[in-house]
Protein backbone atom coordinates (compact mmCIF):
# COMPACT_ATOMS: atom_id res chain seq x y z
CA UNK A 1 0.00 0.00 0.00
CA UNK A 2 1.70 3.41 -0.75
CA UNK A 3 1.47 6.10 1.87
CA UNK A 4 2.17 9.71 1.90
CA UNK A 5 2.83 11.49 5.00
CA UNK A 6 1.84 15.26 5.42
CA UNK A 7 3.18 17.57 8.12
CA UNK A 8 0.65 20.08 6.89
CA UNK A 9 1.02 23.74 8.05
CA UNK A 10 -2.45 25.24 9.46
CA UNK A 11 -2.42 28.17 7.27
CA UNK A 12 -1.05 28.42 3.55
CA UNK A 13 1.79 30.35 4.22
CA UNK A 14 3.77 27.55 6.12
CA UNK A 15 6.02 25.07 5.42
CA UNK A 16 4.29 21.76 5.00
CA UNK A 17 6.41 18.23 4.71
CA UNK A 18 5.52 15.47 2.23
CA UNK A 19 6.78 11.75 2.37
CA UNK A 20 5.78 9.13 -0.05
CA UNK A 21 6.48 5.49 0.87
CA UNK A 22 5.99 1.88 -0.26
CA UNK A 23 7.29 -1.51 0.50
CA UNK A 24 9.09 -0.95 3.48
CA UNK A 25 11.33 2.08 2.06
CA UNK A 26 10.82 5.82 1.57
CA UNK A 27 10.86 7.07 -2.12
CA UNK A 28 11.36 10.46 -1.63
CA UNK A 29 10.19 13.62 0.24
CA UNK A 30 9.66 17.39 0.26
CA UNK A 31 8.83 21.03 1.98
CA UNK A 32 6.54 22.74 0.02
CA UNK A 33 4.01 26.24 0.91
CA UNK A 34 1.14 26.23 -1.45
CA UNK A 35 -1.94 23.84 -1.85
CA UNK A 36 -0.69 23.98 -5.89
CA UNK A 37 2.37 22.48 -4.52
CA UNK A 38 1.23 19.93 -2.22
CA UNK A 39 -1.45 18.55 -4.46
CA UNK A 40 1.13 18.40 -7.45
CA UNK A 41 3.18 16.06 -5.06
CA UNK A 42 1.28 13.76 -3.80
CA UNK A 43 0.13 13.94 -7.66
CA UNK A 44 3.31 12.32 -9.11
CA UNK A 45 2.95 9.44 -5.96
CA UNK A 46 -0.18 8.54 -5.61
CA UNK A 47 -3.00 8.65 -8.88
CA UNK A 48 -6.20 8.86 -8.24
CA UNK A 49 -7.33 5.54 -9.70
CA UNK A 50 -4.54 3.52 -6.92
CA UNK A 51 -4.94 2.76 -3.53
CA UNK A 52 -3.34 5.23 -0.67
CA UNK A 53 -2.98 6.53 3.25
CA UNK A 54 -2.51 9.85 3.42
CA UNK A 55 -1.45 10.20 7.12
CA UNK A 56 -2.09 14.07 8.18
CA UNK A 57 -0.36 16.00 11.18
CA UNK A 58 -3.24 18.63 11.02
CA UNK A 59 -6.75 18.67 12.10
CA UNK A 60 -9.12 17.10 9.58
CA UNK A 61 -12.26 16.64 11.40
CA UNK A 62 -13.59 20.13 13.58
CA UNK A 63 -16.83 20.26 14.43
CA UNK A 64 -16.89 22.41 17.69
CA UNK A 65 -16.84 26.35 17.32
CA UNK A 66 -14.53 26.20 20.04
CA UNK A 67 -12.58 25.04 23.06
CA UNK A 68 -10.93 21.08 22.45
CA UNK A 69 -12.15 18.09 20.41
CA UNK A 70 -12.93 15.39 22.99
CA UNK A 71 -9.50 13.32 21.14
CA UNK A 72 -7.53 16.04 22.18
CA UNK A 73 -8.70 16.27 25.87
CA UNK A 74 -8.44 12.37 26.19
CA UNK A 75 -4.32 13.09 24.48
CA UNK A 76 -4.05 15.84 27.09
CA UNK A 77 -4.96 13.96 29.97
CA UNK A 78 -3.48 10.50 28.65
CA UNK A 79 -0.27 11.99 27.79
CA UNK A 80 0.35 14.76 30.08
CA UNK A 81 3.08 12.89 31.70
CA UNK A 82 5.29 12.53 28.40
CA UNK A 83 4.64 15.65 27.67
CA UNK A 84 2.46 14.90 24.63
CA UNK A 85 -0.61 16.88 24.70
CA UNK A 86 -2.27 18.22 21.64
CA UNK A 87 -2.71 21.89 20.31
CA UNK A 88 -6.88 22.49 20.88
CA UNK A 89 -7.97 23.04 17.35
CA UNK A 90 -11.38 24.99 16.61
CA UNK A 91 -13.54 26.64 14.34
CA UNK A 92 -12.74 30.35 16.16
CA UNK A 93 -9.28 29.99 15.29
CA UNK A 94 -7.97 31.78 12.77
CA UNK A 95 -6.20 28.89 11.07
CA UNK A 96 -10.06 27.28 10.40
CA UNK A 97 -12.18 30.47 9.63
CA UNK A 98 -12.22 29.74 5.81
CA UNK A 99 -12.03 25.88 6.31
CA UNK A 100 -9.98 23.14 7.29
CA UNK A 101 -7.06 22.64 5.75
CA UNK A 102 -6.88 19.13 6.06
CA UNK A 103 -10.27 18.33 4.92
CA UNK A 104 -9.66 19.99 1.89
CA UNK A 105 -7.00 18.46 0.87
CA UNK A 106 -8.94 15.08 1.68
CA UNK A 107 -11.64 16.50 -0.57
CA UNK A 108 -9.71 17.03 -3.31
CA UNK A 109 -7.57 13.99 -3.13
CA UNK A 110 -11.02 12.25 -3.14
CA UNK A 111 -10.30 10.90 0.19
CA UNK A 112 -12.74 9.22 3.04
CA UNK A 113 -11.73 10.77 6.26
CA UNK A 114 -13.17 7.16 8.23
CA UNK A 115 -10.14 5.42 9.75
CA UNK A 116 -11.38 2.38 9.84
CA UNK A 117 -11.38 2.46 5.43
CA UNK A 118 -7.20 3.31 6.10
CA UNK A 119 -6.55 -0.70 7.36
CA UNK A 120 -9.28 -1.97 4.84
CA UNK A 121 -7.82 -4.24 1.72
CA UNK A 122 -8.25 -1.52 -0.65
CA UNK A 123 -8.35 2.31 0.44
CA UNK A 124 -8.63 5.58 -0.37
CA UNK A 125 -8.22 7.46 2.72
CA UNK A 126 -6.92 10.03 4.98
CA UNK A 127 -6.33 10.15 8.63
CA UNK A 128 -4.85 12.67 10.97
CA UNK A 129 -2.27 11.17 13.57
CA UNK A 130 0.61 13.02 15.58
CA UNK A 131 4.15 12.29 15.74
CA UNK A 132 5.10 13.67 18.76
CA UNK A 133 2.75 10.19 20.73
CA UNK A 134 3.83 8.41 17.77
CA UNK A 135 7.83 8.43 18.64
CA UNK A 136 6.81 8.21 22.07
CA UNK A 137 5.12 4.98 22.21
CA UNK A 138 7.56 3.36 19.05
CA UNK A 139 10.44 3.91 21.19
CA UNK A 140 9.20 3.92 24.66
CA UNK A 141 10.34 7.34 25.44
CA UNK A 142 9.87 8.87 28.68
CA UNK A 143 8.82 12.37 27.15
CA UNK A 144 8.81 14.00 23.57
CA UNK A 145 12.13 14.77 21.62
CA UNK A 146 12.20 18.11 22.09
CA UNK A 147 13.50 19.26 18.72
CA UNK A 148 10.84 21.95 18.16
CA UNK A 149 11.67 25.69 18.55
CA UNK A 150 10.23 26.49 21.58
CA UNK A 151 11.12 29.50 24.35
CA UNK A 152 14.41 28.52 26.17
CA UNK A 153 15.68 26.10 23.71
CA UNK A 154 18.62 26.92 22.85
CA UNK A 155 20.05 26.20 19.50
CA UNK A 156 22.99 23.25 20.89
CA UNK A 157 20.01 22.12 23.02
CA UNK A 158 17.74 21.54 19.82
CA UNK A 159 20.67 20.37 17.63
CA UNK A 160 21.08 17.39 20.01
CA UNK A 161 17.10 16.76 19.95
CA UNK A 162 17.41 16.77 16.01
CA UNK A 163 20.58 14.40 16.60
CA UNK A 164 18.25 12.11 18.46
CA UNK A 165 15.19 12.44 16.16
CA UNK A 166 17.55 10.85 12.86
CA UNK A 167 18.81 8.33 14.46
CA UNK A 168 14.61 7.12 16.10
CA UNK A 169 13.62 7.39 12.34
CA UNK A 170 17.13 5.50 10.94
CA UNK A 171 15.78 2.83 13.70
CA UNK A 172 12.43 2.21 12.20
CA UNK A 173 14.30 -0.23 9.49
CA UNK A 174 14.48 -2.78 12.76
CA UNK A 175 10.75 -2.10 13.79
CA UNK A 176 7.91 -4.22 12.80
CA UNK A 177 6.81 -3.73 10.08
CA UNK A 178 9.92 -1.98 9.39
CA UNK A 179 10.75 1.57 6.93
CA UNK A 180 14.06 1.98 5.58
CA UNK A 181 14.21 6.44 5.23
CA UNK A 182 17.61 5.99 4.32
CA UNK A 183 16.22 5.11 0.82
CA UNK A 184 14.99 8.50 0.45
CA UNK A 185 16.87 10.20 -2.47
CA UNK A 186 16.80 13.51 -0.24
CA UNK A 187 17.59 11.89 3.56
CA UNK A 188 21.40 12.83 3.04
CA UNK A 189 20.30 16.56 2.64
CA UNK A 190 18.52 16.68 5.73
CA UNK A 191 21.22 15.44 7.54
CA UNK A 192 23.09 17.81 5.58
CA UNK A 193 20.43 20.47 6.75
CA UNK A 194 20.88 19.28 10.17
CA UNK A 195 24.22 19.59 10.30
CA UNK A 196 24.26 23.07 8.88
CA UNK A 197 22.27 24.41 11.77
CA UNK A 198 19.16 24.96 9.63
CA UNK A 199 17.24 22.57 11.50
CA UNK A 200 13.20 24.81 10.62
CA UNK A 201 14.10 23.79 7.20
CA UNK A 202 14.60 20.18 7.68
CA UNK A 203 12.00 19.79 10.29
CA UNK A 204 8.62 19.55 8.72
CA UNK A 205 10.21 17.20 6.23
CA UNK A 206 11.05 14.46 9.02
CA UNK A 207 8.17 14.75 10.61
CA UNK A 208 6.64 13.47 7.30
CA UNK A 209 8.63 10.94 7.75
CA UNK A 210 7.39 9.81 10.82
CA UNK A 211 3.72 10.45 9.81
CA UNK A 212 3.82 8.00 7.03
CA UNK A 213 5.47 5.51 9.16
CA UNK A 214 2.19 6.09 11.33
CA UNK A 215 0.05 4.63 8.80
CA UNK A 216 2.06 1.40 7.67
CA UNK A 217 2.00 0.87 11.36
CA UNK A 218 -1.59 0.74 11.88
CA UNK A 219 -2.38 -0.75 9.06
CA UNK A 220 0.02 -3.39 10.61
CA UNK A 221 -1.28 -3.49 14.43
CA UNK A 222 -4.64 -1.69 14.44
CA UNK A 223 -6.56 -2.01 17.24
CA UNK A 224 -3.13 -3.55 19.25
CA UNK A 225 -0.45 -1.80 19.31
CA UNK A 226 -2.18 1.59 17.53
CA UNK A 227 -5.61 3.14 18.44
CA UNK A 228 -7.75 5.42 17.16
CA UNK A 229 -8.84 8.37 19.74
CA UNK A 230 -12.06 10.01 18.90
CA UNK A 231 -14.33 9.52 15.78
CA UNK A 232 -15.44 10.74 12.38
CA UNK A 233 -18.15 12.50 13.79
CA UNK A 234 -16.09 14.84 16.46
CA UNK A 235 -12.73 14.21 15.67
CA UNK A 236 -9.66 11.62 15.86
CA UNK A 237 -6.28 11.21 15.83
CA UNK A 238 -4.51 7.98 15.11
CA UNK A 239 -1.55 7.03 17.32
CA UNK A 240 0.91 3.82 17.71
CA UNK A 241 0.99 2.84 21.41
CA UNK A 242 2.79 1.48 24.11
CA UNK A 243 1.59 -0.56 27.09
CA UNK A 244 1.27 2.77 29.35
CA UNK A 245 0.06 4.81 26.38
CA UNK A 246 -2.37 2.22 25.82
CA UNK A 247 -3.67 1.55 29.23
CA UNK A 248 -3.55 5.54 29.76
CA UNK A 249 -5.57 6.60 26.60
CA UNK A 250 -8.16 3.83 26.88
CA UNK A 251 -8.51 4.73 30.86
CA UNK A 252 -8.93 8.55 29.86
CA UNK A 253 -11.21 7.62 26.82
CA UNK A 254 -13.44 5.69 29.11
CA UNK A 255 -13.70 8.02 31.64
CA UNK A 256 -14.48 10.84 29.18
CA UNK A 257 -16.67 8.82 26.90
CA UNK A 258 -14.55 8.84 24.34
CA UNK A 259 -14.17 5.90 21.76
CA UNK A 260 -10.64 4.13 21.50
CA UNK A 261 -9.94 1.21 19.79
Amino acid sequence: MRVIGVDLAWGPRGRTGLCAADDGRVLDSATVRSDDEIDAWIGRWSARDRDVIVAIDAPLIVPNASGRRPCERVFCSAMARRQAGVYPAHLNLPAFRDGVRGAALARRLGLTLDPAACVATEARAAIEVYPHSALISLFELARTIKYKSRPGRSPADRRAAFDDLLARLRALAALDPPLDVTASPRWKALTSLVDAGRLDAAEDELDAYVCAYVAIYHRHWHGRRSLVVGDVASGYIVTPVDRDADGALRAWGARLAVPVS
